[in-house]
């Protein structure tokens, strides 16, 4: 008997995956060329700043360049 069905149709049958199944290659922040799973944008155009590897979250209160100067 004859198989008439598309290659990747048999393929995704037989293992869940069309023929030549290739992973996803994961995302890498533009800017320290890690790999990330979050981008941080800024800007008016959205630039990207950094990721969740090279950016530091801290606290605005801790941070003395956000502290107001006294007149």
């Amino acid at each position: 008997m004859y198989n008439l069905e598309h290659p990747d149709i048999t393929a995704a049958l037989r293992t869940g995956y069309p023929a030549n199944y290739r992973e996803p290659r994961p995302p890498v922040c533009p800017e320290c060329g890690r790999e990330c799973e979050t981008v941080y944008r800024a800007g008016r155009h959205g630039d990207v700043v950094g990721c969740d590897n090279c950016i530091i979250e801290c606290d605005a209160w801790d941070a003395p360049e956000c502290t107001a100067e006294d007149e």
